[in-house]
């Protein structure tokens, strides 16, 4: 997808049509929340807002798990310096990674920092199992 708001947006759509058809109702927030998180630090964090510049996006549906996998173009980022970092009420950056750890069980960067791979137990609902 380009590396717009509008192509996230359509893709999100398309998503959770996807949740639906493979019945996986019941993880739609949690699923929606990681998606739309990725998407947006590959679309303004790694691509700059690049419209020329494109983000890779992977669903992927086990007999147990749900992965979901984005690559952006950037330079990527130190996640090994923010691996135990923890937002504080009143920062701006690193949301991200707080949502990243409530709502999916696994968690992987490349060592670049440019793409992004979670695993969710399937039938779940609510948040993640990462603390």
């Amino acid at each position: 997808m380009p590396s717009t708001l509008e192509a996230i947006e359509q893709l999100c759509l398309a998503a959770r049509d996807w949740l639906r058809q493979n019945g996986l109702e019941k993880d739609w927030f949690a699923v929606m929340l990681l998606l739309r998180e990725s998407l947006n630090n590959a679309v303004v964090h790694g691509n700059g807002n690049n419209p020329a510049l494109w983000v890779d996006c992977e669903l992927r549906r086990g007999r147990r798990w749900l992965s979901i996998s984005v690559t952006d173009l950037g330079v990527g980022f130190r996640w090994t310096r923010l691996r135990k970092h923890r937002a504080g009420f009143e920062e701006t950056c690193g949301r991200g990674l707080e949502i990243y750890r409530l709502y999916a069980d696994e968690v992987v960067f490349n060592r670049r920092g440019n793409r992004v791979l979670f695993r969710r137990l399937i039938g779940k609902g609510g948040e993640g199992a990462l603390n």
